[in-house]
């Protein structure tokens, strides 16, 4: 008969756990070409059309609205101290990185179907977040210039960067749900077994 090794091993873990983690190259991928793109369109907005000037590009739907933004998404905190407003501004993109890093961390997990999604989410969220927040570092302003209409109103203007956080926003919600899924997939034989002699301690496994 064999001896008696024991390894102890982690309950629950995924076969997938052990995968390298590949996913930030494809996310970085987006973010950078989506931060590029934003920032070039910015300078040649800020070059071409004078601050406040108003320019229909498509007749009744789509126009350039060039401004300068010194408050925070939609306007919103615009009263509050620059000040202020630098520290929500940093606080909530250090919240988003972290949230952004642990689907990284996690994608892994999921299935090769789910995985390109997950990718063009993180990628779109840290585009945006890199465009606008990376002008504002430079002098904490962002510039906007597209505008749609509405019916017979223009909507407020925003940026490339603006569109990209626009469009993560409904892909976050598989995203969440592949998570789920991905915890309720386990390895078989992953889980760990109680031995009643060990007092509800966790068996090692035994190889013969």
């Amino acid at each position: 008969m064999g001896e008696r090794r024991s390894v102890h091993r982690g309950g629950g873990r995924r076969a997938t756990d052990h995968e390298p983690r590949r996913g930030w190259v494809p996310a970085a991928w987006i973010a950078a070409a989506i931060a590029a793109a934003d920032w070039s369109a910015k300078w040649a907005v800020s070059s071409r059309v004078p601050l406040d000037d108003f320019v229909e590009v498509v007749p009744g739907r789509l126009a350039f609205f060039h401004v300068q933004n010194h408050a925070m998404m939609l306007g919103l905190w615009s009263s509050f101290p620059l000040g202020a407003r630098q520290v929500i501004a940093v606080c909530g993109a250090a919240v988003g990185l972290l949230f952004l890093l642990q689907i990284l961390g996690r994608g892994h997990r999921f299935t090769q179907r789910e995985r390109p999604l997950a990718w063009l989410y993180v990628g779109l969220a840290l585009g945006g977040m890199v465009g606008n927040l990376g002008e504002r570092l430079v002098h904490w302003g962002v510039t906007d210039f597209l505008s749609l209409r509405w019916h017979d109103v223009w909507l407020p203007p925003g940026n490339l960067a603006d569109v990209a956080l626009f469009l993560s926003i409904p892909l976050s919600i598989p995203v969440i749900l592949f998570e789920v899924a991905g915890r309720m997939r386990r390895r078989p034989g992953d889980e760990p077994s109680v031995s009643p002699e060990a007092g509800g301690a966790v068996e090692p496994a035994t190889l013969a």
